[in-house]
């Protein structure tokens, strides 16, 4: 594993131009119309004189505010570029629509090419919104959207993109570019400016591949200069067979330089299928980006497909490099090869990782490749600032007959070192039926190289037969032997009896819905009886609710189940 390097490669020039031949200008605010039926030398103020093409839409000067319609259930051949040319004033108090109308989504199939080129480019474009279309690649483009700001030094604001489906988009064959995917967000335009975009989301979309191995890129790329890229939504949207290329380092979802996020009731599935090196792929991820919140979201099959040769990651859920105080929360991750869950540790450009949290969230069957090593990872190195990790719920019964070693619980590191102030491991259930080539599960801690300073509290830990612990230099090989070395305050061992564990399963539900999963998986809540109710350890500004959105008792239960 490495530090992402999530870089695109810039060129001095616009993406995109207007076509040749007289400017249209329009006096007024309105709504104009596109249809296959329509003439270019229409008006386009209305269906029955709507123009014809795409081309006179990029050739056109629209007023603030104004709205261009597509006719649903046609399709229309370009590439639309909406700019500062065409659209020279605008604002995020009267936006600027692109839409359908009529019965359907209407089609924008792409025919332009090169590496940073796009379906639908909104350069420095306040109030844009993309809403109820259907992108596809007709061509070699390597966008379906595209947000930037290639020449504002104030934030373009108010960028949305909802209710649509977009697919085919990937960075173009040979190209040395990292830019391509189904939704592009830069903070660092393709020209090399570092035009600020603020207030930025993308609701209740479709994106994705039309097969596990399709080479699309991210579902949703954000690349900021700094933390340029403030105030974003990502919410209710599925992302699913995005295969990737052979060294892609991106995510279903990748926020890089984002500056205050939601990341919420999505779905990513399927997403690394073409992986074969290290630093991607991921479900979710986020790099040098902070105050991000990653929360009710499912994320299976992250993985390489149809079978592992090489490589590694394949995480469900990644706070990778440089990001601060964020939290992982509600989350349900299950099935992915590597872990389900990583702290990826390391500082970039003097931005120390952490104080961050994980809390809450469920685990199954992760790491069944031993993508990672563990359920819960933490390296390459122990973390400077405070690492809080509790309330979640791990379980595995993978068979790795091919491992020397089956995944660990929890795994750190790839050095000593001591864990910043504060940092807890509390109130998590462990429960290991995955066995390695010899019979043994897998260790509830790999720490070999002994890093020390974070407290260890009341977690449970089960496994029918071998358990063992490896802290530094020694390994216990038993519950009584793991108590004796007081290295952790009331843990507690037993079956926790969890409903029915390892059949959570996939999820039925509707990301756009604005709820879920919960309830969903039951398989994790607790039967009466168990030793993990009652058992756990007050943490303070925990949230409030567990994972099924109870709310958690002074002394909660153990487990992602704490109420």
């Amino acid at each position: 594993m490495r530090a992402k390097a999530l870089a695109v490669a810039v060129v001095p020039v616009v993406l995109g131009c207007l076509p040749a031949g007289t400017v249209a200008a329009h006096a007024a605010t309105a709504t104009y119309y596109v249809s296959p039926t329509g003439s270019d030398s229409n008006s386009g103020l209305s269906p029955s004189q709507a123009w014809k093409t795409i081309a006179k839409v990029n050739g056109s000067t629209f007023p603030q505010g104004s709205t261009v319609s597509f006719q649903g259930g046609q399709t229309f051949t370009g590439c639309l570029v909406l700019d500062s040319a065409n659209v020279p004033s605008s604002a995020a108090s009267t936006p600027f629509r692109v839409n359908s109308y009529g019965t359907g989504q209407a089609t924008v199939s792409s025919d332009c090419s090169g590496d940073y080129s796009a379906a639908v480019t909104a350069d420095n474009v306040s109030g844009f919104q993309l809403t109820g279309l259907k992108l596809v690649n007709g061509s070699t483009t390597a966008a379906g959207v595209l947000l930037e700001n290639q020449n504002g030094t104030s934030a373009t604001q108010g960028l949305t993109v909802s209710n649509s489906d977009i697919s085919g988009f990937a960075t173009p064959a040979g190209s040395s570019s990292s830019f391509g995917g189904e939704i592009m967000i830069l903070g660092y335009a393709v020209n090399g400016h570092s035009g600020p975009l603020d207030d930025v989301q993308i609701r209740d979309n479709q994106l994705h591949g039309a097969s596990v191995t399709s080479p699309d890129g991210p579902g949703i790329y954000g690349w900021g200069s700094g933390e340029n890229i403030t105030h974003v939504t990502v919410e209710g949207n599925t992302v699913y067979n995005l295969g990737m290329g052979a060294k892609d380092v991106g995510a279903g979802i990748t926020g890089d330089g984002w500056d205050g996020a939601v990341i919420q009731h999505n779905v990513i599935h399927d997403v690394g299928a073409n992986v074969t090196s290290c630093g991607g792929a991921s479900g979710i991820e986020t790099y040098t980006s902070n105050n991000v919140t990653v929360r009710y979201n499912e994320v299976y099959n992250v993985q390489p497909s149809p079978a592992f040769t090489a490589g590694c990651d394949w995480d469900g859920i990644d706070l990778d490099g440089g990001t601060t105080n964020s939290v992982v929360e509600y989350n349900y991750t299950h099935h992915n090869a590597g872990s389900g869950l990583l702290a990826y540790t390391s500082t970039v450009d003097s931005k120390v990782w952490g104080p961050n949290t994980y809390r809450y969230n469920i685990s199954e069957n992760d790491d069944w490749a031993k993508a990672q090593g563990g359920l819960m990872d933490v390296v390459p190195s122990a973390p400077k600032n405070a690492l809080s990790i509790y309330g979640n719920t791990f379980f595995t019964n993978v068979a790795q007959s091919t491992k020397s070693t089956a995944s660990a619980c929890f795994n750190f590191g790839y050095s000593a070192g001591t864990w910043g102030s504060g940092s807890l491991i509390a109130d998590n259930i462990c429960h290991l039926a995955d066995r390695d080539q010899y019979g043994h599960p897998g260790q509830f801690s790999y720490n070999p190289y002994g890093q020390t300073g974070m407290t260890l509290s009341h977690n449970l830990y089960y496994a029918a037969s071998s358990p063992t612990w490896r802290w530094g230099g020694t390994t216990y090989s038993t519950f009584a032997a793991w108590q004796a070395a007081g290295l952790e305050t009331g843990p507690v061992w037993g079956d926790p009896l969890l409903t029915s564990p390892g059949s959570g399963g996939t999820c039925a539900w509707t990301p756009s819905s604005g709820t879920g999963p919960q309830p969903c998986p039951p398989a994790y809540t607790l039967k009466s009886g168990s030793p993990a109710a009652g058992s756990g350890v007050a943490v303070s500004g925990s949230g409030g609710v567990d994972y099924y959105q109870d709310a958690i008792p002074g002394t909660p239960n153990i487990g992602a189940d704490a109420g």
